[in-house]
């Protein structure tokens, strides 16, 4: 039961006049078979088109493994029989066309300059993926082959869509070998790259718009290059735009200053960081003089403090077999760490969490040191003291 498959001949047929020839099923969801499609079916690395199918929305188009070309539909099948009007989703059809003739131009680009030849690719819904045998690609590099997909935009070459003899073939220079079908369909822009393909394809370059390469990674041994091209790229490049105009706007400054604003702000931010740690280390000295009475548990609340502080507090406290319990309480609740020395016995995660047990709080750690968060107004002093009274036998490897 073969479906003739109108995108094949002419990408921008977005309509039919179709005939149901039969019900089927695809891994379990039931689908309709069609004399003839302008639907283009999900394969090599394209989604499928989506649409009507008379009243019903087409969801999906699946080809299974013996070319039978399943229409997915929302809600109940159209009978055997009837006579109906298929009309692709024109932009979804074109965003497609276009991702798949600028993967096509990065494909021959990224041979021709860097030697990479593609493994694979993939045009997904939100990403687009080309996986090739070089490593060790940066943004650097493939700064150049962009710019010459996109000249190749500007200049509008023709796209060419055919399928050709074995004849033919064999004259051909293809960028990849044919798969082996018997029937092999190729699509040439012209001068620039002739490959085996059943996709959809735009007819003249400029219909891609524009190729922007997001990012690439190391993957498998090669490079995995993400990209985008046509209406996708275009409506990611102006939310970008937007962004940059309103940080602009937050910065007071032209958006071509954002940069080096944004550059300083940084340098001053990473200084007062410094400046913060030096600061904090000079007042956990200071608490930390003030609370080293002796050998015993130091049990105290560090107003004003955080959990950065409350841990450099208890690092110059927690020496020889002491036990080291700090609060910082605020409005949210009561940061607390606990730490013990070389030589202490008690668990500190054991302990912190028998005292978050007591009064709803939350928190856990290893024996040397703990911390996490019990309510606001708790009595710390009370609570690990009872919590030591009550278990006596908490371990140090707890």
């Amino acid at each position: 039961m073969t479906t003739e498959r109108l995108h094949y001949d002419d990408p921008l047929l977005l309509s039919a006049r179709v005939r149901v020839l039969a019900h089927a099923v695809h891994e379990g969801q039931p689908s309709v078979v069609l004399d003839r499609t302008p639907f283009y079916p999900e394969s090599g690395g394209q989604l499928g088109d989506q649409g009507t199918l008379g009243d019903a929305r087409v969801l999906d188009v699946q080809l299974d493994d013996d070319g039978r070309v399943h229409h997915l539909v929302e809600g109940p099948l159209p009978a055997v029989g009837d006579e109906l009007d298929a009309r692709v989703d024109e932009p979804r059809r074109r965003t497609h066309m276009a991702l798949h003739s600028g993967q096509h131009a990065l494909s021959r680009a990224l041979l021709d300059r860097l030697g990479a030849a593609t493994r694979s690719s993939r045009l997904g819904a939100t990403a687009c993926t080309i996986d090739v045998d070089v490593a060790g690609l940066d943004l650097e590099a493939l700064a150049p082959v962009a710019a010459a997909v996109n000249r190749l935009i500007d200049e509008d070459r023709p796209v060419r869509q055919r399928f050709v003899d074995d004849d033919e073939l064999s004259r051909l220079a293809l960028r990849k070998p044919a798969a082996g079908h018997e029937r092999v369909r190729v699509v040439e822009i012209e001068g620039w790259d002739t490959t085996p393909c059943g996709g959809t394809h735009v007819t003249h370059t400029a219909q891609i718009e524009l190729v922007e390469i997001e990012r690439v990674e190391g993957y498998k041994g090669g490079s995995r290059i993400t990209f985008e091209a046509g209406p996708r790229a275009r409506a990611r490049l102006l939310d970008a735009q937007a962004a940059l105009r309103a940080a602009a706007r937050r910065l007071d400054c032209a958006p071509p200053e954002v940069p080096s604003i944004l550059d300083g702000a940084a340098a001053k931010l990473a200084a007062a960081r410094e400046e913060a740690g030096a600061l904090r280390a000079r007042l956990a000295e200071l608490w930390a003089a003030r609370l080293d009475g002796g050998d015993g548990a130091v049990v105290a609340t560090i107003d004003g403090g955080d959990p950065a502080l409350l841990k450099a507090i208890a690092a110059r406290l927690a020496t020889g077999a002491r036990l080291v319990a700090l609060a910082a309480p605020s409005d949210a609740g009561t940061d607390v760490v606990f730490a013990r020395g070389p030589e202490a016995r008690v668990g500190c995660g054991e302990l912190l969490r028998a005292v978050a047990a007591a009064c709803g709080g939350r928190g856990g750690g290893r024996p040397d040191h703990a911390q996490g968060r019990l309510p606001a107004g708790i009595e710390i002093e009370a609570l690990v003291r009872a919590q030591l009274l009550a278990s006596s036998g908490l371990s140090p490897s707890s």
